[in-house]
Protein backbone atom coordinates (compact mmCIF):
# COMPACT_ATOMS: atom_id res chain seq x y z
CA UNK A 1 0.00 0.00 0.00
CA UNK A 2 1.06 3.14 -1.12
CA UNK A 3 0.55 6.41 1.39
CA UNK A 4 -1.97 8.70 0.71
CA UNK A 5 -0.80 12.13 -1.34
CA UNK A 6 -1.62 15.55 -0.02
CA UNK A 7 -4.88 15.99 -2.47
CA UNK A 8 -6.56 12.62 -1.50
CA UNK A 9 -9.34 13.08 0.49
CA UNK A 10 -9.15 11.21 3.82
CA UNK A 11 -12.65 9.96 4.15
CA UNK A 12 -15.94 9.24 1.65
CA UNK A 13 -18.62 8.60 2.89
CA UNK A 14 -17.95 7.70 5.90
CA UNK A 15 -15.14 5.15 5.28
CA UNK A 16 -11.45 6.47 6.08
CA UNK A 17 -9.48 5.99 3.56
CA UNK A 18 -6.03 3.90 4.67
CA UNK A 19 -3.75 4.59 1.45
CA UNK A 20 -3.54 3.86 -2.28
CA UNK A 21 -3.84 0.49 -3.28
CA UNK A 22 -3.24 1.36 -7.16
CA UNK A 23 -4.42 3.85 -10.21
CA UNK A 24 -5.86 2.84 -12.91
CA UNK A 25 -7.08 4.47 -16.36
CA UNK A 26 -10.54 5.37 -14.45
CA UNK A 27 -8.88 6.77 -11.15
CA UNK A 28 -7.15 5.89 -7.79
CA UNK A 29 -7.88 2.53 -6.22
CA UNK A 30 -7.98 3.30 -2.39
CA UNK A 31 -7.82 0.88 0.84
CA UNK A 32 -10.80 2.04 3.10
CA UNK A 33 -12.12 0.62 6.66
CA UNK A 34 -15.53 1.69 7.51
CA UNK A 35 -17.03 2.04 11.07
CA UNK A 36 -17.69 -1.56 11.95
CA UNK A 37 -13.52 -2.01 11.03
CA UNK A 38 -14.37 -3.69 7.55
CA UNK A 39 -11.69 -3.71 4.96
CA UNK A 40 -12.94 -2.54 2.02
CA UNK A 41 -11.39 -1.51 -1.31
CA UNK A 42 -12.98 2.15 -3.04
CA UNK A 43 -12.54 2.39 -6.93
CA UNK A 44 -12.40 6.65 -7.65
CA UNK A 45 -13.10 8.45 -10.73
CA UNK A 46 -10.81 11.08 -11.30
CA UNK A 47 -11.61 14.75 -11.78
CA UNK A 48 -11.18 14.63 -15.57
CA UNK A 49 -13.41 11.76 -15.94
CA UNK A 50 -15.68 14.01 -14.97
CA UNK A 51 -15.75 15.51 -18.10
CA UNK A 52 -15.94 12.51 -20.45
CA UNK A 53 -19.16 10.85 -20.88
CA UNK A 54 -17.24 7.66 -22.06
CA UNK A 55 -15.46 7.21 -18.44
CA UNK A 56 -18.38 8.04 -16.39
CA UNK A 57 -20.80 5.77 -18.76
CA UNK A 58 -17.83 2.87 -18.16
CA UNK A 59 -17.88 4.08 -14.06
CA UNK A 60 -21.71 3.72 -13.71
CA UNK A 61 -22.02 0.78 -16.12
CA UNK A 62 -19.34 -1.52 -13.37
CA UNK A 63 -21.50 0.21 -11.01
CA UNK A 64 -24.94 -1.27 -11.88
CA UNK A 65 -23.04 -4.82 -13.08
CA UNK A 66 -21.57 -5.28 -9.66
CA UNK A 67 -24.91 -4.82 -7.79
CA UNK A 68 -26.50 -7.25 -10.86
CA UNK A 69 -23.89 -10.50 -10.22
CA UNK A 70 -24.28 -12.86 -6.92
CA UNK A 71 -21.74 -15.13 -6.37
CA UNK A 72 -18.57 -16.50 -4.58
CA UNK A 73 -16.50 -15.68 -7.50
CA UNK A 74 -16.65 -11.83 -8.19
CA UNK A 75 -16.26 -9.49 -5.17
CA UNK A 76 -18.97 -8.03 -3.91
CA UNK A 77 -20.31 -4.42 -4.34
CA UNK A 78 -20.77 -2.91 -0.65
CA UNK A 79 -21.52 0.38 -1.28
CA UNK A 80 -21.99 3.83 -4.12
CA UNK A 81 -21.80 7.30 -3.75
CA UNK A 82 -24.21 9.24 -2.63
CA UNK A 83 -23.06 12.61 -2.45
CA UNK A 84 -22.04 14.34 -5.81
CA UNK A 85 -19.84 16.77 -3.57
CA UNK A 86 -17.54 13.28 -2.79
CA UNK A 87 -17.55 12.68 -6.62
CA UNK A 88 -18.07 8.92 -8.01
CA UNK A 89 -16.91 6.32 -6.00
CA UNK A 90 -17.79 2.30 -5.31
CA UNK A 91 -17.10 0.15 -2.04
CA UNK A 92 -15.71 -2.76 -3.28
CA UNK A 93 -15.21 -6.17 -1.00
CA UNK A 94 -11.25 -5.94 -0.10
CA UNK A 95 -10.05 -9.22 -1.37
CA UNK A 96 -6.49 -9.56 0.16
CA UNK A 97 -3.80 -11.37 -1.53
CA UNK A 98 -2.17 -11.48 -4.99
CA UNK A 99 -3.62 -11.14 -8.42
CA UNK A 100 -3.06 -14.48 -10.41
CA UNK A 101 -0.83 -12.29 -13.02
CA UNK A 102 1.73 -11.78 -9.81
CA UNK A 103 1.31 -14.86 -8.10
CA UNK A 104 2.37 -16.63 -11.35
CA UNK A 105 4.89 -13.86 -11.78
CA UNK A 106 6.99 -15.29 -8.93
CA UNK A 107 5.82 -19.13 -8.20
CA UNK A 108 5.73 -22.18 -10.43
CA UNK A 109 2.65 -22.69 -12.45
CA UNK A 110 -0.77 -24.46 -11.56
CA UNK A 111 -0.62 -28.56 -11.52
CA UNK A 112 -3.61 -29.91 -13.08
CA UNK A 113 -5.38 -30.29 -9.94
CA UNK A 114 -5.17 -26.76 -9.31
CA UNK A 115 -5.79 -25.68 -12.38
CA UNK A 116 -9.07 -27.54 -12.51
CA UNK A 117 -10.11 -26.14 -9.48
CA UNK A 118 -9.88 -22.36 -10.79
CA UNK A 119 -10.81 -23.56 -13.94
CA UNK A 120 -13.92 -24.71 -11.67
CA UNK A 121 -13.73 -21.23 -9.64
CA UNK A 122 -13.86 -19.08 -12.72
CA UNK A 123 -16.30 -21.01 -14.48
CA UNK A 124 -18.42 -20.70 -11.56
CA UNK A 125 -18.30 -17.07 -11.84
CA UNK A 126 -18.78 -16.46 -15.66
CA UNK A 127 -22.04 -18.15 -14.96
CA UNK A 128 -23.12 -16.13 -12.22
CA UNK A 129 -21.89 -13.43 -14.71
CA UNK A 130 -23.93 -14.32 -17.91
CA UNK A 131 -27.06 -15.52 -15.87
CA UNK A 132 -27.04 -11.13 -14.97
CA UNK A 133 -27.55 -10.57 -18.66
CA UNK A 134 -23.40 -9.46 -18.62
CA UNK A 135 -20.63 -10.53 -20.68
CA UNK A 136 -17.13 -9.67 -18.49
CA UNK A 137 -14.94 -9.11 -21.94
CA UNK A 138 -12.06 -8.30 -19.95
CA UNK A 139 -10.79 -11.88 -17.98
CA UNK A 140 -7.32 -12.14 -17.61
CA UNK A 141 -5.01 -13.28 -14.74
CA UNK A 142 -4.63 -9.57 -13.56
CA UNK A 143 -8.30 -9.53 -12.77
CA UNK A 144 -8.30 -12.55 -11.04
CA UNK A 145 -7.29 -12.09 -6.96
CA UNK A 146 -5.87 -14.88 -4.85
CA UNK A 147 -8.04 -14.67 -1.75
CA UNK A 148 -8.18 -16.41 1.70
CA UNK A 149 -11.49 -17.87 0.30
CA UNK A 150 -10.06 -18.78 -3.16
CA UNK A 151 -10.25 -17.04 -6.56
CA UNK A 152 -12.46 -13.97 -7.09
CA UNK A 153 -13.04 -12.00 -10.36
CA UNK A 154 -12.52 -8.09 -10.27
CA UNK A 155 -12.78 -5.01 -12.50
CA UNK A 156 -16.22 -4.94 -14.84
CA UNK A 157 -14.79 -1.95 -16.10
CA UNK A 158 -15.47 -3.43 -19.81
CA UNK A 159 -18.71 -5.32 -18.33
CA UNK A 160 -21.26 -5.11 -21.25
CA UNK A 161 -24.70 -5.26 -20.29
CA UNK A 162 -27.10 -6.98 -22.75
CA UNK A 163 -26.80 -9.23 -25.71
CA UNK A 164 -24.65 -9.63 -28.53
CA UNK A 165 -21.84 -6.56 -28.88
CA UNK A 166 -23.76 -5.29 -25.26
CA UNK A 167 -23.59 -1.52 -24.48
CA UNK A 168 -20.33 -0.78 -26.92
CA UNK A 169 -20.60 3.26 -27.07
CA UNK A 170 -18.32 3.84 -30.14
CA UNK A 171 -18.78 1.31 -33.60
CA UNK A 172 -15.84 -1.53 -33.88
CA UNK A 173 -14.68 -0.53 -30.82
CA UNK A 174 -12.20 -3.11 -29.75
CA UNK A 175 -12.17 -3.75 -25.94
CA UNK A 176 -10.03 -6.39 -23.89
CA UNK A 177 -6.78 -7.50 -23.76
CA UNK A 178 -5.32 -8.79 -26.54
CA UNK A 179 -3.57 -11.91 -25.10
CA UNK A 180 -7.07 -12.84 -23.33
CA UNK A 181 -8.90 -11.30 -26.50
CA UNK A 182 -11.11 -13.87 -28.64
CA UNK A 183 -10.51 -13.34 -32.40
CA UNK A 184 -14.22 -12.13 -32.91
CA UNK A 185 -13.08 -9.21 -30.26
CA UNK A 186 -10.66 -8.23 -32.79
CA UNK A 187 -12.67 -8.85 -36.06
CA UNK A 188 -16.42 -8.05 -34.79
CA UNK A 189 -16.34 -6.64 -31.67
CA UNK A 190 -20.37 -5.53 -31.73
CA UNK A 191 -21.08 -9.09 -32.17
CA UNK A 192 -19.45 -10.50 -29.22
CA UNK A 193 -21.58 -12.83 -27.35
CA UNK A 194 -20.63 -14.74 -23.96
CA UNK A 195 -18.74 -16.96 -25.74
CA UNK A 196 -15.60 -14.87 -25.85
CA UNK A 197 -15.51 -14.70 -22.17
CA UNK A 198 -15.36 -18.89 -22.63
CA UNK A 199 -12.24 -18.32 -25.07
CA UNK A 200 -10.84 -16.12 -22.33
CA UNK A 201 -11.37 -18.88 -19.50
CA UNK A 202 -9.04 -21.28 -21.68
CA UNK A 203 -6.43 -18.41 -22.42
CA UNK A 204 -6.41 -17.97 -18.46
CA UNK A 205 -6.25 -21.44 -17.70
CA UNK A 206 -3.61 -22.41 -20.23
CA UNK A 207 -1.87 -19.67 -18.91
CA UNK A 208 -2.32 -20.35 -15.13
CA UNK A 209 -1.17 -23.85 -15.95
CA UNK A 210 2.02 -23.43 -18.20
CA UNK A 211 3.10 -19.93 -17.90
CA UNK A 212 3.09 -19.41 -21.69
CA UNK A 213 0.31 -17.47 -23.61
CA UNK A 214 -1.80 -19.21 -26.34
CA UNK A 215 -1.14 -16.72 -28.19
CA UNK A 216 1.83 -14.40 -28.57
CA UNK A 217 3.66 -11.65 -31.07
CA UNK A 218 6.05 -9.28 -30.76
CA UNK A 219 4.27 -6.41 -31.57
CA UNK A 220 0.52 -5.85 -31.13
CA UNK A 221 -0.25 -6.43 -34.52
CA UNK A 222 1.55 -9.45 -34.83
CA UNK A 223 -0.35 -11.05 -31.65
CA UNK A 224 -3.03 -9.84 -33.73
CA UNK A 225 -2.84 -11.49 -36.65
CA UNK A 226 -1.66 -14.96 -34.56
CA UNK A 227 -5.07 -14.37 -33.18
CA UNK A 228 -7.46 -13.94 -35.52
CA UNK A 229 -5.22 -16.64 -37.83
CA UNK A 230 -7.46 -19.66 -37.89
CA UNK A 231 -4.84 -21.56 -39.09
CA UNK A 232 -2.99 -20.94 -36.66
CA UNK A 233 -3.32 -23.27 -32.93
CA UNK A 234 -2.49 -22.27 -29.85
CA UNK A 235 0.46 -23.07 -28.08
CA UNK A 236 -0.42 -25.31 -25.39
CA UNK A 237 2.70 -26.67 -24.29
CA UNK A 238 3.09 -26.95 -20.96
CA UNK A 239 -0.75 -27.41 -19.92
CA UNK A 240 -0.97 -30.69 -18.21
CA UNK A 241 -2.05 -33.22 -20.20
CA UNK A 242 -5.04 -33.89 -18.32
CA UNK A 243 -6.11 -30.30 -19.27
CA UNK A 244 -4.87 -29.47 -22.49
CA UNK A 245 -8.01 -30.97 -24.15
CA UNK A 246 -10.31 -28.85 -22.69
CA UNK A 247 -8.22 -25.91 -22.89
CA UNK A 248 -8.32 -26.11 -26.85
CA UNK A 249 -11.87 -26.60 -27.18
CA UNK A 250 -12.29 -23.13 -25.06
CA UNK A 251 -9.96 -21.61 -27.52
CA UNK A 252 -11.48 -22.90 -30.69
CA UNK A 253 -11.51 -19.67 -33.29
CA UNK A 254 -15.47 -20.09 -33.76
CA UNK A 255 -17.25 -19.49 -31.06
CA UNK A 256 -19.70 -22.06 -32.04
CA UNK A 257 -17.03 -24.59 -31.45
CA UNK A 258 -16.21 -23.43 -27.83
CA UNK A 259 -18.59 -25.47 -24.85
CA UNK A 260 -20.87 -23.97 -22.88
CA UNK A 261 -20.14 -23.43 -19.40
CA UNK A 262 -22.31 -26.00 -17.88
CA UNK A 263 -19.93 -28.78 -20.20
CA UNK A 264 -17.10 -27.06 -18.96
CA UNK A 265 -18.23 -27.19 -15.29
CA UNK A 266 -19.32 -30.68 -15.59
CA UNK A 267 -15.84 -32.01 -16.79
CA UNK A 268 -13.75 -30.02 -14.37
CA UNK A 269 -15.96 -31.23 -11.62
CA UNK A 270 -15.12 -35.30 -12.64
CA UNK A 271 -11.88 -34.22 -12.95
CA UNK A 272 -11.60 -33.03 -10.05
CA UNK A 273 -13.82 -36.14 -8.05
CA UNK A 274 -10.40 -38.33 -10.21
CA UNK A 275 -8.48 -36.67 -7.75
CA UNK A 276 -11.34 -37.39 -4.59
CA UNK A 277 -11.65 -33.41 -4.28
CA UNK A 278 -15.41 -32.45 -4.17
CA UNK A 279 -16.32 -28.49 -5.79
CA UNK A 280 -15.63 -27.25 -2.15
CA UNK A 281 -12.61 -29.05 -0.63
CA UNK A 282 -10.79 -28.23 -4.59
CA UNK A 283 -11.28 -24.02 -4.08
CA UNK A 284 -10.37 -24.52 -0.65
CA UNK A 285 -7.24 -26.41 -2.11
CA UNK A 286 -6.44 -24.26 -4.18
CA UNK A 287 -6.85 -21.05 -1.67
CA UNK A 288 -4.31 -22.94 0.74
CA UNK A 289 -1.93 -23.43 -2.28
CA UNK A 290 -2.32 -19.77 -3.76
CA UNK A 291 -3.21 -17.31 -0.92
CA UNK A 292 -0.11 -15.32 -0.22
CA UNK A 293 -0.43 -13.77 3.53
CA UNK A 294 1.40 -10.36 4.00
CA UNK A 295 0.29 -9.33 0.57
CA UNK A 296 -3.19 -8.02 1.16
CA UNK A 297 -2.18 -4.08 1.37
CA UNK A 298 -2.97 -4.34 4.90
CA UNK A 299 0.44 -3.87 6.63
CA UNK A 300 -1.27 -0.33 7.76
CA UNK A 301 -3.97 -1.27 9.51
CA UNK A 302 -3.11 -3.08 13.25
CA UNK A 303 -3.66 -6.67 13.69
CA UNK A 304 -6.68 -6.41 16.04
CA UNK A 305 -8.35 -4.88 13.08
CA UNK A 306 -8.64 -6.73 10.26
CA UNK A 307 -11.61 -8.19 10.24
CA UNK A 308 -12.77 -11.23 8.06
CA UNK A 309 -14.51 -9.61 4.57
CA UNK A 310 -17.97 -8.08 4.28
CA UNK A 311 -20.92 -10.54 3.26
CA UNK A 312 -23.11 -9.15 0.23
CA UNK A 313 -25.73 -8.61 2.70
CA UNK A 314 -24.15 -5.77 5.02
CA UNK A 315 -23.47 -2.93 2.89
CA UNK A 316 -20.82 -0.98 4.10
CA UNK A 317 -22.27 1.85 7.10
CA UNK A 318 -22.01 5.71 7.17
CA UNK A 319 -23.46 8.90 6.95
CA UNK A 320 -23.78 8.26 3.08
CA UNK A 321 -22.34 4.50 2.44
CA UNK A 322 -25.57 3.23 1.21
CA UNK A 323 -27.47 0.22 -1.02
CA UNK A 324 -30.13 2.68 -2.51
CA UNK A 325 -30.15 6.25 -3.31
CA UNK A 326 -27.40 6.90 -6.42
CA UNK A 327 -26.75 3.52 -6.66
CA UNK A 328 -30.53 2.22 -7.08
CA UNK A 329 -31.13 5.16 -9.57
CA UNK A 330 -27.76 4.42 -11.32
CA UNK A 331 -28.41 0.53 -11.58
CA UNK A 332 -32.69 1.67 -12.44
CA UNK A 333 -31.64 3.95 -15.06
CA UNK A 334 -29.35 1.57 -16.95
CA UNK A 335 -30.87 -1.19 -17.14
CA UNK A 336 -33.68 0.60 -19.08
CA UNK A 337 -30.76 2.20 -21.03
CA UNK A 338 -29.29 -1.40 -21.78
CA UNK A 339 -32.16 -3.56 -21.52
CA UNK A 340 -31.51 -5.95 -23.94
CA UNK A 341 -32.15 -10.13 -24.10
CA UNK A 342 -29.94 -12.42 -21.75
CA UNK A 343 -26.29 -13.06 -23.00
CA UNK A 344 -26.02 -15.80 -25.29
Amino acid sequence: MKPLTSTDPRCLGGIELLGRLGRGGMGVVYAGRTDEDTLVAVKTLHPDGLSRDDLRERFDREATALGMVQGPGTAALLAVSESSDEGPWLALEYVPGLDLATYLDRHDPLDAVAGAALGLVLANALTDIHAAGLLHRDLKPANVMLGPDGPKVVDFGLVAIGGAGGDLTMTDMRLGTPRFMAPEQFTAPTQVTGAADVYALGAVLAYATSKRYPYDGPTPEALGFAVVNPDKAPDLSGVPAPLAPLAGELLAFAPGERPDLADVRARLTERLADAHLSPGAARALLAERTYVPGTGNTDAVPAARRPAPPTRAEPAPGPSVMDTGLAGRTAERLRRAYARPAVA
